[in-house]
């Protein structure tokens, strides 16, 4: 079977994803999908955005230069989104199909002519269950656990946290290969901004059931024993808003709480790098990007231990990563004493910025074209190691790095590099496998100087560039690095 995909200018990707950027409920999804695509857009790619059609909404609108498609509504976009792949199957050259509980089903359309990519940034069974009442509640997660896996198979799974893949496995039973393409983010400047003389946490997100915001104001009042002037802002709306504005009258905190509603990004993150906190409290959340996004202000975060959040958030370097909803109110009021000491607080402002600095938009478009291309490969058959949810991390000098071809390792493998340490992630190998891998391309490794190790859930994140086909030849640039050291 030949090759359709390569991540090479003018080959055709549809994404296919339930809202997009205009729709009344739009959030982190969304923003993932059209960051990626008009970067690929950027690269020379068509890009096809199928997604349903809110009331008053345009059919045909172009955003970002990928061209939308909208169809039907939250129910009937899924029939007439397989109908339009059906239709121009022939056009296509990869296909990402967004899985927000409801899976589009794409290779009922288009069978293995063409590769797809799932993406799943969480699992809903719990949210099903809080949207829908019986039988839909049964059938939305009998349709993402068994519908996923009798249709996709074995098709490559892309997820944007360590934790959201173990979900994959763990609650769906998904048995295609499963890999990391995290969030990414704009680099965010505040001029001039600092933090408030009160000590003040500002939150950032949607104010849906899942998010359970009502536990951080019920911890309010406890917060306050120690912590008199505490204040908080929430940003955000949603359908919980009268609920929780009737529970902080009902709490009798109608002094500490503003509610802000949407607000534009300038005023948004002004007031979120006056924060000394950020919290969420979510239950289901893929990456958290509210989250990176305060860390990239230098605000560390207090999260609960839900999937996605409990990888973005590095416990105890940059913030804290609560076990119990009932030790919110404890961890919370113990940050906010430790946050009262500026030079600490710049401690933390510093370890918060280096982290959210190692997430990009580019590195998630290179990663999402990297699985596709993939995913490819293994369609034409050019890929055939079985599949293993192994990696194994690889680190060695730049001037081992110099040597290495890195177009002969898969597009699934990615590169990170230093000044003067270069790593490689190996998906599917163990460390025997990874140094038959380097004794092939030519690198005898040096205990002394190299490390291979089975790569961790945190080892997951932060890659810069994906290998393979699209990494190029990058020999002369460590090669360059080499010699810059040596100066």
């Amino acid at each position: 079977m030949r090759r359709r995909f390569r991540g090479t200018p003018g080959e055709h990707v549809v994404w296919l994803n339930f809202k997009d950027a205009t729709h009344p409920h739009s959030g982190g999804a969304e923003e993932y999908m059209h960051q990626v695509t008009a970067r690929m857009v950027a690269g020379g790619q068509r890009v096809t955005i199928v997604t349903s059609r809110p009331r008053h909404a345009a059919r045909a609108a172009r955003i970002g230069g990928a061209a939308v498609r909208r169809m039907g509504n939250a129910y009937t976009v899924y029939p007439l989104a397989l109908l339009w792949l059906l239709r121009h199957r022939r056009g296509i050259d990869a296909i990402v199909d967004t899985c927000n509980g409801i899976p589009f089903l794409s290779p009922l359309a288009v069978g293995r002519r063409i590769p797809v990519v799932v993406l799943i940034h969480h699992v809903h069974q719990v949210m099903f269950g809080q949207r829908f009442r019986f039988p839909l509640a049964q059938l939305g997660r009998w349709l993402e656990r068994v519908g996923n896996r009798l249709v996709y198979g074995v098709r490559t799974i892309a997820v944007v946290s360590p934790s959201s893949r173990t979900e994959v496995r763990r609650v769906l039973g998904l048995i295609g290969p499963v890999y990391v393409a995290a969030n990414g983010q704009e680099p965010i400047v505040v001029p001039g901004a600092g933090r408030c003389e009160a000590p003040r946490i500002v939150c950032v997100g949607r104010l849906a059931p899942h998010k359970r915001w009502d536990l951080l104001l019920r911890a309010l009042p406890r917060i306050a024993e120690l912590v008199p002037d505490v204040e908080l802002h929430l940003v955000g709306d949603g359908p919980c808003r009268s609920e929780l504005a009737a529970l902080i009258d009902e709490l009798g905190i109608a002094g500490r709480v503003t509610m802000h509603g949407r607000l534009d990004d300038e005023h948004r993150n002004r007031l979120l790098a006056s924060g000394w906190l950020t919290v969420c409290t979510s239950e289901v959340e893929g990456w958290g990007l509210a989250v990176t996004e305060a860390m990239s202000l230098g605000v560390p975060a207090v999260v609960l231990a839900s999937p996605g959040l409990r990888d973005s958030v590095r416990n105890r370097q940059t913030g804290w990563v609560v076990a119990r909803p009932q030790h919110l109110a404890g961890q919370i009021t113990s940050a906010l004493i430790e946050l009262e000491d500026r030079g600490v607080a710049a401690l933390w402002a510093v370890r918060c910025r280096a982290w959210a600095g190692r997430f990009t938009w580019a590195a998630t478009t290179d990663r999402l074209t990297g699985l596709l291309a993939g995913e490819d490969a293994r369609r034409a058959g050019h890929d055939n190691r079985p599949i293993c949810d192994l990696s194994t991390v690889v680190e060695l000098p730049t001037h081992l790095a110099a040597r290495i071809d890195f177009t002969r390792l898969r597009d699934v493998d990615q590169v990170d590099w230093e000044p003067a340490r270069v790593r490689l992630l190996l998906a599917g190998y163990d460390e025997s496998d990874a140094t038959a891998l380097l004794d092939r391309l030519g690198i005898t490794l040096d205990p002394a100087v190299t490390r291979v190790a089975v790569a961790r859930p945190a080892d997951l994140l932060g890659w810069q560039r994906a290998a393979g086909s699209r990494a190029g030849d990058l020999r002369p640039f460590f090669a360059h690095a080499v010699k810059e050291n040596a100066a």
